[in-house]
């Protein structure tokens, strides 16, 4: 028996002799595997399921896809500033048109009326310009549509590159601007500075109407007129008058020659007083027959720039009347009273005129 057990022990003791020789064996014939070809490990190792290498494996692929994107190439850039700048053709064109008309409008009619600023009357034609195109919007994309422009064959995401970006943005810069000029032409077929003469010309006769209402009073005159060079030519031979008092007609208009006497004092800048109007010839007989009156006495003063002593109107007053309602001549004492009333007629000019 005690054979056996020998036997049995031996022959286990052989058995675990073997087992660990095969695995030594086995460790020594991987580690030169290892060592001979590191790769072919390598692959052994990733083919076990492991999801933290997945995932690396992932992101590298997609930063690897992003990176990957083809830049466009000039002739594609001009193509996004030609798609992004026309359009802004048609905005520019559209919103510097229509302010500029609604503009010049609104100042000839409501600045006029209301005294408006013309910068208020640019204001509101602005908002009436950007309801414009906010309105008529869709019918500048249909158009631009409608043009068959060229196709730059970009996709969404190289749009988005910086490339892309500089392009979009330059054309669409140009194109604004250009567009702006456009509209802007119709400035050359306005006359920009009518809405500013009629203003003048309104505060002109709120002004001398007070003035020359109370002037004619001063010296007892029956009829009294402020007579101003017409400024809107550049080389106009006439003068106007919208403040005659004793008439209805909103404007009369004389020579501003020696051939009258208002033309003579505005030429000669000196002051003219006629006893007797139709002994003088420079008085013109077809004016009494026209606003049927009788013109007896005259007396011209000029109103002069107190900086350079320019000519740049004239007083008249027409009929001297006495206490007892006879008539009468204008003497020294008259002269210089509407002389007083010219130097408040000069400062009055600069002040509406800034001149």
């Amino acid at each position: 028996m005690l054979r056996n057990i020998w036997t049995k022990s031996s022959r286990t003791i052989a058995t675990c002799e073997r087992n660990i020789f095969s695995s030594t064996e086995s460790s020594s014939a991987l580690w030169r595997t290892k060592t001979q070809n590191p790769k072919s490990s390598i692959q052994q190792i990733q083919k076990r399921p492991n999801k933290r290498l997945l995932t690396t494996s992932t992101s590298k692929t997609t930063e690897a896809t992003t990176t990957d994107v083809l830049e466009p190439t000039t002739s594609q850039l001009r193509i996004v500033a030609l798609h992004s700048g026309i359009p802004m053709i048609g905005f520019g064109f559209m919103d510097n048109l229509v302010m500029i008309q609604a503009g010049e409008a609104i100042d000839m009619s409501l600045g006029v009326a209301f005294s408006l600023s013309t910068l208020t009357a640019a204001g509101f034609g602005q908002c009436i310009s950007d309801v414009a195109g906010f309105t008529c919007g869709g019918i500048v994309d249909a158009t631009v549509a409608k043009m068959n422009l060229p196709t730059h064959g970009l996709s969404q995401v190289q749009l988005k590159l910086k490339p892309s970006r500089i392009a979009t943005t330059v054309g669409g810069c140009v194109g604004v601007v250009f567009g702006c000029l456009l509209g802007m032409s119709c400035l050359l077929f306005m006359d920009t500075d009518r809405a500013d003469r009629l203003k003048k010309e309104k505060e002109l006769t709120s002004i001398f109407q007070s003035v020359m209402d109370e002037g004619h009073k001063l010296v007892n005159a029956d009829r009294c007129a402020l007579w101003m060079a017409d400024e809107t030519k550049k080389e106009s031979d006439e003068l106007w008058s919208r403040v005659v008092t004793g008439t209805n007609k909103k404007e009369i208009r004389v020579l501003k020659n020696v051939g009258s006497v208002v033309g003579t004092c505005f030429t000669t800048g000196e002051v003219i007083n006629i006893s007797d109007a139709y002994q003088d010839e420079r008085f013109n007989k077809q004016v009494d027959a026209e606003f049927q009156y009788r013109t007896r006495s005259i007396v011209a003063v000029p109103v002069k720039n107190k900086e350079d002593g320019k000519v740049i109107a004239v007083i008249q007053m027409i009929n001297k009347k006495k206490e007892d309602g006879s008539d009468g001549v204008f003497n020294d004492v008259d002269v210089k009273m509407i002389q007083m009333l010219a130097s408040h007629v000069s400062h009055f000019v600069k002040v509406v005129t800034g001149s």
